[in-house]
């Protein structure tokens, strides 16, 4: 394989590794927005019974 081939595969996965990691960052940015839900804490008020298992 010729100097020129080689030169242009190493140039060839270098752009690859580049825009994959520019596409990475936006959807991670993306991502990190707080998602809107319809879900509401509840807190339950009963109180947790204990229960005794005979050995």
């Amino acid at each position: 394989m010729s100097l020129t081939a080689k030169f242009v595969i190493v140039l060839l996965c270098f752009a690859l590794c580049g825009a994959g990691t520019f596409i990475a960052s936006t959807a991670r940015e993306q991502s990190q927005r707080p998602r809107k839900t319809n879900v509401i804490p509840v807190k339950i008020r009963e109180v947790t019974r204990h229960i005794w298992m005979q050995v």
